[in-house]
Protein backbone atom coordinates (compact mmCIF):
# COMPACT_ATOMS: atom_id res chain seq x y z
CA UNK A 1 0.00 0.00 0.00
CA UNK A 2 1.24 3.53 -0.97
CA UNK A 3 2.49 5.66 1.35
CA UNK A 4 3.48 9.56 1.91
CA UNK A 5 7.02 9.50 3.35
CA UNK A 6 8.34 13.01 3.06
CA UNK A 7 7.46 16.59 2.17
CA UNK A 8 9.59 19.69 0.76
CA UNK A 9 10.69 21.69 -1.74
CA UNK A 10 11.81 21.34 -5.06
CA UNK A 11 13.32 23.01 -7.66
CA UNK A 12 12.42 22.04 -11.19
CA UNK A 13 14.16 22.96 -14.14
CA UNK A 14 13.02 26.35 -16.07
CA UNK A 15 11.46 27.65 -12.87
CA UNK A 16 12.60 30.76 -11.12
CA UNK A 17 11.60 29.48 -7.47
CA UNK A 18 11.00 26.50 -5.88
CA UNK A 19 7.40 24.60 -5.51
CA UNK A 20 6.41 22.28 -2.09
CA UNK A 21 6.12 18.75 -3.50
CA UNK A 22 5.56 15.29 -1.43
CA UNK A 23 7.30 12.19 -1.99
CA UNK A 24 5.03 9.06 -2.18
CA UNK A 25 6.94 5.93 -2.09
CA UNK A 26 9.49 6.80 -4.05
CA UNK A 27 7.80 9.12 -6.74
CA UNK A 28 7.67 12.97 -5.75
CA UNK A 29 4.56 15.02 -7.07
CA UNK A 30 4.48 18.85 -6.90
CA UNK A 31 1.28 19.86 -4.95
CA UNK A 32 0.79 23.22 -6.58
CA UNK A 33 0.36 24.97 -3.18
CA UNK A 34 1.07 28.73 -2.85
CA UNK A 35 2.43 30.95 -0.93
CA UNK A 36 -0.51 31.81 1.86
CA UNK A 37 -1.90 28.37 0.96
CA UNK A 38 -2.62 25.58 3.63
CA UNK A 39 -2.53 21.85 2.46
CA UNK A 40 -3.59 18.80 3.61
CA UNK A 41 -2.70 15.68 1.72
CA UNK A 42 -3.79 11.87 1.98
CA UNK A 43 -3.79 9.15 -0.25
CA UNK A 44 -7.03 7.44 -1.26
CA UNK A 45 -9.02 5.83 -4.15
CA UNK A 46 -4.99 5.09 -5.93
CA UNK A 47 -4.37 8.92 -5.91
CA UNK A 48 -2.93 11.60 -3.99
CA UNK A 49 -5.50 14.16 -2.06
CA UNK A 50 -4.73 17.60 -1.69
CA UNK A 51 -6.57 20.44 -0.64
CA UNK A 52 -5.33 23.79 -1.18
CA UNK A 53 -7.47 26.23 1.25
CA UNK A 54 -6.52 30.36 1.59
CA UNK A 55 -8.96 31.85 3.80
CA UNK A 56 -7.43 34.85 3.44
CA UNK A 57 -8.47 34.98 -0.59
CA UNK A 58 -11.58 32.96 0.04
CA UNK A 59 -10.69 30.33 -1.78
CA UNK A 60 -10.27 25.89 -1.56
CA UNK A 61 -9.00 24.08 -4.50
CA UNK A 62 -9.60 20.34 -4.44
CA UNK A 63 -6.92 17.81 -6.26
CA UNK A 64 -6.50 14.46 -7.36
CA UNK A 65 -3.48 12.78 -8.66
CA UNK A 66 -3.59 9.25 -9.79
CA UNK A 67 -0.56 7.38 -8.26
CA UNK A 68 0.17 5.87 -11.96
CA UNK A 69 0.61 9.79 -13.47
CA UNK A 70 4.04 9.84 -15.17
CA UNK A 71 7.25 11.82 -13.91
CA UNK A 72 8.01 14.46 -16.47
CA UNK A 73 10.10 17.55 -14.97
CA UNK A 74 13.15 17.43 -14.25
CA UNK A 75 14.17 18.58 -10.59
CA UNK A 76 16.08 19.18 -7.64
CA UNK A 77 15.09 18.17 -3.81
CA UNK A 78 15.72 21.39 -2.66
CA UNK A 79 15.10 21.75 1.06
CA UNK A 80 12.73 20.46 4.01
CA UNK A 81 13.15 16.44 2.79
CA UNK A 82 14.09 14.77 6.05
CA UNK A 83 13.88 11.24 4.92
CA UNK A 84 15.06 11.25 1.32
CA UNK A 85 18.09 12.15 0.79
CA UNK A 86 18.89 15.23 -1.63
CA UNK A 87 19.05 13.98 -5.23
CA UNK A 88 17.93 15.26 -9.43
CA UNK A 89 14.66 13.81 -9.93
CA UNK A 90 11.60 13.63 -12.06
CA UNK A 91 8.69 15.00 -10.59
CA UNK A 92 4.60 14.74 -11.46
CA UNK A 93 3.77 18.16 -12.69
CA UNK A 94 1.07 19.66 -10.16
CA UNK A 95 -0.21 20.74 -13.96
CA UNK A 96 -0.67 17.53 -15.29
CA UNK A 97 -3.24 16.65 -17.90
CA UNK A 98 -4.41 13.55 -15.54
CA UNK A 99 -5.39 15.60 -12.58
CA UNK A 100 -8.38 16.38 -11.30
CA UNK A 101 -9.34 19.68 -10.02
CA UNK A 102 -11.95 21.77 -8.63
CA UNK A 103 -12.02 24.75 -6.64
CA UNK A 104 -14.39 27.63 -5.27
CA UNK A 105 -14.23 30.48 -4.45
CA UNK A 106 -16.01 34.60 -3.54
CA UNK A 107 -19.51 34.48 -2.69
CA UNK A 108 -19.95 30.46 -3.40
CA UNK A 109 -16.43 30.15 -0.51
CA UNK A 110 -18.07 32.41 1.62
CA UNK A 111 -22.02 31.14 1.68
CA UNK A 112 -21.07 27.34 1.57
CA UNK A 113 -18.94 27.99 4.24
CA UNK A 114 -15.93 26.77 3.30
CA UNK A 115 -13.57 28.07 4.72
CA UNK A 116 -14.92 26.15 8.29
CA UNK A 117 -15.73 22.59 6.12
CA UNK A 118 -13.03 19.77 7.61
CA UNK A 119 -11.23 18.43 4.64
CA UNK A 120 -13.38 15.36 4.07
CA UNK A 121 -16.38 17.37 4.33
CA UNK A 122 -14.87 19.79 1.65
CA UNK A 123 -13.96 16.81 -0.48
CA UNK A 124 -16.78 15.12 -0.11
CA UNK A 125 -18.69 18.69 -1.25
CA UNK A 126 -16.78 19.60 -3.82
CA UNK A 127 -16.76 16.82 -5.85
CA UNK A 128 -20.80 16.33 -5.85
CA UNK A 129 -20.97 19.45 -8.15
Amino acid sequence: MSEIKDTGKVWMKGSVGTAHAVRVDDKIFATGKKEGQSVDLWLDNEGLCIDLHDSKLGERTACLIPLNTRATLHGTLFNGFDKTQHADVLIVSADSEEIKKKSVSGKEYQEGGFNILDRLTFWQTIWKN
